[in-house]
């Protein structure tokens, strides 16, 4: 797999993720390979690396299977 483009938010209020990610995509138009996560209670035990790959892995499959259909 390339290298994966991450954000990672914390801190942010609902409204102020969305104001973020619109922000992103306007400077970065054309572009949907950029994930977006927010940090969660579990994220923040795990190492930077680890949450980029599981935020990336999860982008791309999402991307793969853009209607939410499973691979089964």
């Amino acid at each position: 797999m390339k290298e994966q483009k991450v954000v990672i938010a914390h801190g942010f209020s609902h409204e102020e993720v969305y104001r973020l990610l619109k922000a992103v995509k306007r400077e970065f138009e054309g572009t949907d390979d950029i994930a977006f996560a927010m940090s969660t209670e579990h994220s923040l035990t795990m190492r930077l690396g680890e949450v980029v790959k599981d935020v990336g892995e999860e982008h791309q499959y999402m991307k793969d299977h853009p209607s939410g259909e499973s691979s089964n």
